[in-house]
């Protein structure tokens, strides 16, 4: 037992570390995931009202239509909204909704459920933690670091606890792709296959993540019939939620049409008041016409309404729209105040600091400021390190839907715990030690 808790063991590569440890560690990290789901369930109820004097989950209130569809499931084994009056089948993904559901359906109780879908997916983001850093046999130490990647920022080990929005997957999801994309795995492409086909169901805005990093693979990595499972697996994802949209709406779902809604969400965006409420205030206090002409009774008819309003107004208001960009790239990168908020009882949106926040901008500059030197430092070394290649890959195609919609701090948990991760990676090679004072003296 006592060498268990040697603090020597933190240096040693990590494939001469005994079993018993390294289960011991996976147990103290499962118990820490149950306490914390516990805690932040209650406060999670306390402000969403989400379980019964008996503790069942209440499905109607969970919010952002998720409830809906769930509740739906339940009572008429069907899976749609009704939002605007309309019947919608394309309005929400179904990686959060069919998980609750699903988990429900060995019980309702609140604490169950919250308590197994995070086991489940921080159990998934500790093993791959463990095969990647295995496979480069890098120290244990460095394992653990990497494995709680997602739990030291509190606002951030938050977003992942939840689920009542989609990114309490993604914020886990993202780094287990990037973990597995930069190391050696033997079964990474089938692992990677998986990540990439719920990722598209956690949000089809991945749809680009999804699609190129899968060609990257396929241009990157050793001649091997197994890295195309990768991409097999993306276009399987939008075969299945096409036809899915087909079936029930005649129509195939993809790209920006990938969602019903789509062109709802986009139009708070494409207001000309926007600036005035993003990054401080809810976008969904934002104030729009909610009114439909009385033709309209499918989803589609009000996805080419909203379209036709935004189309509009990007002709007459492009300055605005560009200047609205500007904001939503200076909150993504240097917003370190509570943002999207709702007022209080005293109408205050209480946009104070986060430390989390500015921890999390400190991260994700850092590292997108050492690519940058990297790329200029030495192209070729650049190019041939697949870590820098898929690093900016995904940071890129995450910002550029959120730079054209908006973002949220909880929209970029996960590329912020992918910088953390390439952060990680960085500091612990030790040429990079070496070559650091090199990168900065080329700005002199």
């Amino acid at each position: 037992m006592s060498n268990i808790f040697n603090l020597s063991i933190l240096n040693t590569p990590i494939l001469q570390v005994k079993k018993r440890s390294l289960i011991i560690f996976f147990i103290s990290y499962l118990t820490l995931i149950i306490i914390s789901s516990v805690a932040y369930g209650y406060i999670l109820n306390n402000n969403l009202d989400l379980y019964d004097e008996d503790l069942n989950l209440i499905f109607k209130n969970i919010p952002f239509s998720i409830g809906e569809v769930i509740s739906n499931l339940k009572n008429f084994n069907e899976y749609f909204t009704e939002y605007l009056g309309v019947k919608f089948y394309l309005q929400k993904t179904p990686a959060v909704p069919l998980l609750i559901y699903l988990i429900s359906l060995i019980s309702d109780n609140f604490f169950f459920i919250i308590i197994i879908k995070n086991l489940l997916f921080y159990s998934l983001y500790f093993l791959i933690s463990y095969w990647s850093v295995r496979s480069i046999n890098k120290k244990y130490f460095f394992f653990i670091i990497i494995s709680i990647v997602p739990i030291v920022l509190p606002y951030n080990f938050g977003v992942s606890l939840n689920f009542v929005y989609e990114d309490c997957l993604s914020a886990l999801i993202l780094p287990s792709i990037f973990l597995l994309l930069i190391t050696d795995y033997k079964q990474k492409y089938l692992v990677l296959g998986f990540l990439f086909f719920v990722l598209y169901f956690v949000k089809t805005s991945f749809f680009f993540v999804i699609i190129i990093a899968p060609l990257l693979i396929i241009v990157f990595e050793k001649k091997s019939f197994k890295k195309y499972l990768p991409l097999f697996f993306s276009l399987l994802a939008i075969l299945i939620w096409g036809y899915y949209g087909l079936i029930k709406t005649d129509r195939f779902p993809i790209l920006n049409t990938s969602s019903s809604v789509n062109s709802h969400v986009m139009s708070f965006a494409l207001n000309k008041k926007f600036h005035e409420y993003y990054p401080n205030k809810s976008t969904d206090l934002i104030p729009i016409s909610h009114n439909l002409p009385n033709h309209i009774d499918n989803e589609w008819e009000v996805y080419d309404f909203f379209d036709d309003k935004n189309k509009k107004y990007l002709n007459e208001n492009l300055d605005r729209f560009i200047k609205d960009a500007f904001i939503k790239i200076n909150f993504i990168f240097f917003g370190i105040n509570r943002d999207n908020s709702l007022p209080d009882k005293n109408y205050d949106f209480n946009n104070k600091i986060r430390v989390s926040q500015i921890i999390s901008k400190i991260i994700l500059n850092l590292s997108i400021l050492i690519v940058i030197l990297k790329f200029f430092f030495n192209f070729k070394l650049f190019y041939t390190s697949k870590m820098n290649i898929f690093f900016i890959t995904i940071i890129v195609l995450n910002l550029v839907p959120h730079i054209l919609v908006w973002a949220s701090s909880k929209h970029l948990i996960g590329i912020i715990n992918i910088s953390f991760i390439y952060l990680l990676f960085f500091i612990d090679d030790n040429k990079n030690h070496h070559k650091f004072n090199t990168y900065l003296k080329f700005f002199k």
